[in-house]
């Protein structure tokens, strides 16, 4: 399929100031490598490049496309990241939260491409992802998004819990050059940036892209008590949950207490059918 991410930057700011297009365009650009990293847990990597398919100038419209697919991606991910981006957007239109599946680097710059937008769609934005030319997600963005995401990014609450997902992203940041990693959580879809000290390198090597780890340490939360980031104080490994295969299924989930029937012969017998 085709991938395609068109915006349009509505209103008489966008044809007047071509500074603030511009860098609207360029922190766009930055919130799908962002998004990009995030999805493939490479952070720090070169991702997709993106070409102009078309752009006119007026009100500034354009039509982005991958012009190459980095590495460590496919094209199935560019189009998550797409849909992802459009997605979030819309999102922060309607609520002041941290968009579902975006870190708070890409609510920030999120926040930076909504914040030259006017009051109203006539002045706003329309974005919209194409697969083969057709619309896939669309999405009327304002000033609202800007302002949302800027209250979502502040920090309000610090607690002390734990927070269950896989581990993924490692890398050195913050300005104590810290081991960071990305915890995707099983409950929320939280992608929470998690800061480690050095006394837990044994257990984050242990820990590293198993399927289910638990982390507790120091949380800072938004107002509406999503988790920011967390400072870790103990990794914990979890048992990944059991999958059973159409084999096991078709022996029922215990042989020995359905006395090797399957599950319809079991469930006959226990109906009293013939």
């Amino acid at each position: 399929m085709r991938i395609e991410l068109a915006l349009k930057l509505l209103g008489p700011h966008a044809g007047m100031d071509a500074q603030d297009s511009l860098q609207t365009l360029t922190t766009m650009l930055a919130l799908l490598r962002e998004l990009e990293a995030t999805e493939t847990a490479r952070p720090g990597v070169q991702g997709t490049r993106w070409t102009f398919n078309e752009l006119r100038l007026g009100s500034v419209t354009c039509v982005l496309e991958p012009l190459r697919i980095a590495e460590h991606s496919t094209y199935d991910v560019v189009e998550r990241v797409a849909r992802n981006a459009v997605g979030g957007l819309y999102e922060a239109e309607s609520t002041a939260r941290i968009p579902t599946g975006w870190t708070l680097k890409a609510a920030g710059l999120g926040r930076r491409v909504a914040k030259s937008l006017g009051a109203s769609p006539d002045v706003g934005m329309i974005l919209e992802v194409r697969g083969d030319g057709e619309a896939l997600r669309t999405a009327e963005i304002t000033q609202r998004a800007a302002l949302h995401l800027d209250e979502a990014t502040r920090t309000r609450h610090r607690t002390f819990g734990s927070r269950r997902g896989r581990l993924s992203g490692l890398q050195e940041g913050g300005r104590q050059r810290r081991l960071r990693g990305v915890l995707r959580t099983e409950v929320g879809g939280e992608v929470i940036p998690v800061y480690f000290g050095d006394d837990l390198d044994p257990e984050l090597r242990r820990a590293w892209r198993r399927d289910r780890v638990e982390i507790t340490g120091e949380i800072t939360e938004n107002a509406q008590g999503q988790s920011m980031w967390m400072r870790a104080r103990d990794i914990e490994l979890l048992a990944t949950s059991p999958q059973l295969s159409d084999d096991d299924l078709r022996g029922g989930f215990w042989p020995d207490m359905t006395s090797g029937q399957d599950a319809v012969e079991y469930v006959e017998a226990l109906r009293g059918d013939n």
